[in-house]
């Protein structure tokens, strides 16, 4: 049983007088004039808020495993905006499905462009649209996060920092996909890009990114192929300025893509893939875009 300590006066007779409480004119009533006390509200985030997480790479990463710190303190994430759930995903009696989030994340999409200064598809970032946890959606949250972390490579590897990156994909900024070197390389897949300056020995170039028209996430080579090969080629060869006549003759001149989503990420909307020239047994020391019909 609770206790509810009550409101007293205490009446004291010292040398005859009279030490007490005063009470105003009224009903005498103490109790039915006090305001009501708000509903308890989930605390909402904010714009450029900073995260840490305890996970080393994106597909270690869970809700549970994400804390809030301060952002002169090494941390992970940045909240690029704060938005708000409405209509039907609003509604449900838990946090949304990844098939609910299509709208949250062409939101997020933009937000993040915006925070960084250029699409975030063309940096060594991660995106995650991240919803209340369900213990937040039943108290009331309807809020997402807009959330990008910095990456070291392609292969998903994070790179906590202490600096904002809010601009950091500028022109200019440190984040930007320029060169780098192949690691892992097979004759039909890579795994990995290493970073470097398109002035040292490189055998790699981001070419600019593109999106799928599929709805359906590709599994398998071959689906893969047709979702991101003919665009990723024609964006190589509009990157260099090349004619098909000349890529047709190539001896060393191939090209890559590096899908940005995992299967949840495509059911909410991202449907991205980076390109990249790639150079076969061999290295450059300059940037191909703009070089026309050149012998690579």
């Amino acid at each position: 049983m609770k206790r509810i300590a009550a409101l007293a006066c205490v009446v004291v007779l010292i040398g005859g007088a009279l030490s007490g409480c005063a009470v105003k004119a009224g009903d005498g009533d103490l109790t039915d004039d006090w305001a009501m006390m708000s509903a308890p509200k989930v605390p909402e985030p904010e714009t450029g808020s900073c995260w840490t997480t305890s996970a080393t790479e994106v597909s270690d990463l869970t809700p549970s495993n994400v804390t809030q710190t301060t952002c002169d303190l090494t941390h992970t994430f940045e909240t690029a905006k704060v938005g708000h759930f409405s209509g039907t995903a609003a509604n449900s009696s838990s946090p949304p499905s990844p098939s609910q989030l299509a709208d949250a994340w062409t939101d997020c999409d933009k937000a993040v462009a915006d925070y960084l200064g250029a699409e975030w598809q063309a940096g060594r970032v991660y995106v995650q649209v991240t919803p209340p946890t369900s213990r937040q959606w039943t108290g009331g949250a309807r809020f997402y996060r807009c959330d990008v972390a910095s990456l070291r490579t392609e292969a998903g590897i994070f790179d906590p920092r202490k600096e904002t990156m809010k601009g950091t994909l500028a022109s200019g900024g440190e984040l930007r996909l320029t060169c780098g070197t192949q690691v892992g390389t097979t004759n039909d897949s890579w795994d990995d890009i290493t970073p470097a300056k398109c002035t040292d020995p490189h055998d790699v170039e981001y070419v600019g990114f593109v999106s799928s028209p599929t709805n359906d996430y590709p599994t398998g080579s071959k689906a893969v192929d047709d979702a991101f090969s003919k665009a990723c080629e024609a964006k190589m060869l509009a990157f260099i300025g090349m004619s098909r006549s000349s890529w047709s003759s190539q001896k060393s001149l191939y090209y890559g893509y590096w899908m940005t989503a995992d299967k949840d990420e495509w059911t909410a909307g991202n449907h991205t893939a980076r390109c990249y020239l790639m150079i076969d047994k061999k290295k450059i020391n300059r940037s191909l875009k703009g070089a026309g019909d050149v012998a690579v």
